[in-house]
């Protein structure tokens, strides 16, 4: 067999093989262990029941129309996965070199995460629920707040705690209401005596 003869042969089998290629979302189903996607792929050639592969410890739900890569497994479009995906509709465009972001596809930059050069994250949403079983923990220097703290009736306490000695170091803007007594070192409001002409006064009086 000549050389030529081997190249045709090689030739059509590797045309045989399928290559990655573009399609485009028609519907995802997520309710299984890895989402599947039904898409047209070129030509409006339809890829049914379609695996979406990502990495692990992420998962995002992709919208219709968004455009896919498609890989046939052995070269073969009977088992196609799913790669990667791409919108373009919405996106964050102010990321720098190393930047990153995640973002929802329907609110973009509205509703997202991004992670900042120079050791800053940024977190844009209207609402940030946390669901903690056990505690928060702030490890820093300071909490800023630009507007109110508002502390749920059912909450049974709340402890401030202001180690600075400097003047001033604590203060509290309107009044003061306690069930309970006040100290100041080791006077009591609620049972703060004085000596008075001689004599000590009673405790203070509601």
């Amino acid at each position: 067999m000549d050389s030529k003869r081997i190249k045709e042969m090689i030739g059509s089998a590797l045309n045989s093989v399928r290559s990655a290629l573009k399609g485009k979302v028609k519907r995802a189903v997520g309710g299984k262990r890895v989402i599947v996607l039904q898409l047209d792929g070129l030509k409006g050639e339809p890829f049914n029941s379609t695996e979406h592969f990502q990495m692990p410890g992420y998962r995002a739900m992709p919208l219709a129309s968004m455009d896919a890569v498609i890989l046939p497994m052995n070269g073969r479009s009977a088992n196609s996965v799913v790669v990667a995906m791409s919108n373009g509709a919405l996106f964050i465009a102010d990321l720098q070199d190393g930047e990153c972001a995640i973002f929802n596809e329907n609110d973009g930059v509205a509703n997202s995460v991004v992670l900042r050069n120079g050791k800053i994250m940024e977190i844009t949403c209207d609402v940030l629920n946390f669901k903690v079983a056990t505690s928060v923990n702030f490890d820093t220097p300071i909490v800023n707040m630009t507007h109110n703290l508002a502390v749920a009736e059912q909450a049974k306490s709340l402890t401030l705690s202001v180690t600075s000695a400097a003047a001033d170091a604590s203060t509290l803007a309107g009044g003061l209401h306690a069930e309970g007594d006040i100290s100041s070192g080791d006077i009591s409001l609620g049972e703060h005596r004085h000596p008075e002409n001689g004599d000590i006064t009673d405790p203070p009086q509601a």
